[in-house]
């Protein structure tokens, strides 16, 4: 690689997933065909990027250099992924609100985190019974693709990648379920939506767009009016010190799990680098107390906190993400797992459609059918197709939906995170004469969480409708 080629690299990277965000917007937008169905515009856009990257990878690059440009490109592609999640949450949560209704959060917070575990139990399941012969990890990776999206499967997927063949094999696996569950979330969403559109006697929508929901006014009366430090700065700033305290503890970490047995350290370390998004979050949780804590003493501190630029900032992280997870999935690939994820997948799809569905005709009183496009759409692919596919029955989101799935899903994340160490428990004794016992707690643990969600969301409601 020449010098010059050298200092573009990775800036490379970034513009051609910026080339295809925007080809895939303007795809979408001259082609109606695109906006029959749920289907993201960075989605489209990788897509795309895959098939121009696969036909180079296979008909242009000379076959001796095959595994080691592929490699490389795979790698590059999933540390961006990485961090854009990070970046994603990070903004995400420190835009977050807080709900009136509370007790509805945290019920439709039951409702993802035990579809996550459902979602889970299948394809540890289905791995066990049908694909021995893989690791457990292959099967875990559906709640992370289909309820988390991209960038925690693809994260996941590195960290079980030895498990599973290569760390190659486990981004791409990761990404193929998040790829999967977009296109199941899109044409099953939208075939749900006009069945109910039809039942309320309402006409379908004839689209579907993954537009902002947000909005904002800016006034400006003089130059002076503009801040050297404006308020997009000012965001990015707050992101970048809390993602700097991300890497600092990792950093410290990485210096003290150095003193463990060589085997147990490189291990916990792995893990815990995993987590990096939940380490911002935790850092971003922070960071909006002590901004609380400032305003109960009457301190101006608002332009500390601006939840437009946040979602935005949120937004792009998220569709970076999804493009660039989209370029991990390689051909060779596919030829060795299709018929894993095919049956894995569908099942797992299937179970979650019936799954929400019950539940959100037990649980909610009001806007059941939009609660429960609205949280599949979630469950399958990330939150904006959670609210392209709600705005098919509430075109101007003036139900309380939109809110309580966003506030809904942070709940989640907190009720999640024993999920998460239950399907870290085979990964730690993999090789090890445990194994099979480990990989049957992570199965009936997975199988505990969505009982238990179950009977609280049962008992929730039960007595909600004998208040009534």
């Amino acid at each position: 690689m020449d010098t010059f080629t050298q200092e573009w690299s990775i800036i490379l990277f970034f513009l051609a997933i910026g080339v295809l965000l925007f080809v895939g917007k303007f795809m979408k937008t001259k082609f109606p065909v695109f906006s029959k169905i749920v289907l993201p515009t960075a989605l489209l856009g990788g897509l795309i990027g895959f098939i121009i990257v696969q036909i180079y990878f296979n008909f242009i690059l000379p076959p001796d250099q095959y595994e080691a440009v592929v490699g490389n490109f795979v790698n590059i592609m999933s540390i961006i992924v990485y961090h854009a999640l990070a970046v994603g949450f990070i903004s995400l949560t420190l835009k977050q609100g807080e709900s009136k209704n509370k007790r509805k959060v945290w019920s439709t917070g039951m409702i993802i985190t035990s579809t996550y575990a459902l979602q889970g139990f299948i394809g540890i399941l289905l791995v066990l019974m049908f694909f021995s012969d893989k690791f457990v990890g292959a099967g875990m990776l559906l709640p992370l693709g289909f309820g988390q999206g991209p960038g925690l499967a693809t994260q996941f997927g590195r960290i079980w990648g030895e498990m599973l063949g290569s760390v190659t094999d486990g981004i791409a696996l990761g990404a193929s379920y998040a790829f999967i569950g977009f296109v199941f979330g899109g044409t099953v969403g939208v075939a749900a939506i006009n069945i109910l559109a039809k039942r309320k006697g309402e006409k379908k929508p004839g689209h579907y767009e993954d537009s902002s929901v947000e909005t904002t006014t800016i006034q400006i009366d003089t130059v002076k009016e503009v801040s050297v430090l404006d308020g997009l700065t000012i965001q990015v700033v707050i992101i970048a010190i809390i993602y700097a305290l991300v890497w600092l503890t990792l950093y410290v970490l990485s210096i003290l799990l150095a003193y463990l047995p060589t085997s147990i350290g490189p291990t916990i370390f792995g893990l815990l680098k995993g987590f990096n998004f939940i380490i911002g979050i935790f850092y971003a949780l922070i960071y909006k107390s002590i901004l609380k804590k400032i305003q109960a003493k009457g301190k101006e501190v608002r332009f500390m906190k601006n939840d437009y630029v946040l979602s935005n900032i949120s937004s792009l992280a998220f569709n970076v993400m999804i493009t660039g997870s989209i370029l991990t999935i390689t051909i060779d690939f596919l030829g060795e797992y299709w018929l894993l994820l095919l049956v894995i997948s569908a099942i797992g799809g299937i179970s979650t459609l019936f799954y929400v569905r019950f539940l959100t005709k037990r649980v909610y009183p009001k806007f059941k059918d939009e609660y429960f496009v609205g949280l599949f759409g979630m469950l399958t692919g990330v939150a904006s197709t959670g609210i392209a596919l709600l705005k098919g029955l509430d075109r101007n989101l003036e139900t309380p939906v939109a809110e309580e799935m966003v506030l809904g899903s942070g709940t989640a994340i907190a009720m999640a995170l024993p999920l998460f160490v239950i399907l870290m428990l085979p990964s730690i004794f993999y090789e090890k004469p445990t194994e099979g016992l480990f990989n049957l707690v992570a199965l009936f643990g997975c199988l505990a969480y969505v009982v238990v969600m179950f009977i609280i969301l049962f008992v929730r409601s039960n007595k909600k409708n004998a208040s009534k």
